[in-house]
């Protein structure tokens, strides 16, 4: 039975740092990666896990993609993802789950790189199909299976773009992924028990000293650190994995804290390249 292995690829916001990028995490079962998002920097997040060992697929293995939503901070690595490991050798068209508008997305990237996709069809020893998107828009709560994993989606809640959270099974682990989110009612029930609940974060605390008009934004389509405990207390996750944290001058240590403070379960702050 192959193993599971999770490997955040990208933990970051919109607000770039020098160590992290923006949002990406890998599920893998045996050799065959899924891939939750694609924001900057994650195809070289991959080539550098591989360069050090830390997983044994590359970048030629990424042909499976779910998409949370459409902010560019999640997909603004989409057209790094079609055409690098196209070069490198992948062979597979991708099959990209998400948000209906996504369709559009790929299709506007076909006419961006049109000229890149010529000259490496006619003129370099590229793979014909490697560098398609074949998009799947979420109907159903179960929106893919195959023989290693079935994925439920579950709409979020991250203003006025269509979002969605998503629940990995597998043979020895269930894992799920809240994307942007501010928290739903019916998320605690659907993801109670998980093994590992990778959740996106704000420091509750310095969110105080924020703008109005940004504690309006956050507080309507983020989830605070209080808020997340209560969720934790409520699904006891064996892990809870912080990303996209907001920490707004705390340290991860500060942010954990908060959480911790009333949630007895097991937090880690995540970093790029942590594995679980």
């Amino acid at each position: 039975m192959p193993k599971t292995q999770i490997t955040m690829l990208g933990t970051g916001t919109p607000n770039g740092v020098p160590e992290r990028v923006s949002s990406g995490v890998a599920v893998a079962v045996g050799e065959q990666p899924y891939l939750i998002d694609c924001g900057h920097g994650i195809v070289q997040r991959v080539v550098q896990a591989h360069a050090e060992e830390k997983i044994s697929w590359d970048t030629t293995a990424l042909n499976r993609l779910f998409v949370t939503h459409l902010h560019a901070d999640h997909i603004v690595g989409l057209p790094d993802l079609m055409f690098t490991p196209w070069i490198h050798g992948r062979e597979d068209v991708i099959h990209a789950v998400g948000p209906a508008e996504l369709q559009k997305t790929v299709d506007h990237l076909y006419i961006a790189f049109e000229e890149n996709i010529r000259e490496h069809t006619h003129a370099h020893p590229s793979t014909p199909n490697g560098y398609k998107v074949d998009v799947s828009p979420i109907t159903d709560a179960l929106c893919y299976a195959d023989d290693n994993v079935k994925v439920h989606a579950l709409r979020a809640n991250h203003g006025d773009l269509t979002a969605y959270s998503y629940k990995f099974v597998t043979d020895d682990k269930t894992i799920v992924v809240s994307g942007d989110t501010k928290p739903v009612p019916q998320f605690a029930e659907w993801a109670y028990g998980c093994d590992i609940l990778i959740h996106e974060v704000y420091s509750s605390e310095m969110f105080k000293a924020r703008p109005a008009d940004w504690q309006a934004y956050h507080s309507r389509v983020h989830t605070s650190t209080d808020e997340l405990a209560a969720l934790a207390n409520q699904i006891q996750p064996d892990v809870l994995v912080l990303y996209h944290q907001l920490f707004w001058g705390y340290t991860p240590e500060q942010l954990v804290a908060e959480i911790t403070a009333t949630y007895t379960g097991t937090v880690v702050s995540a970093n790029d390249l942590d594995q679980f």
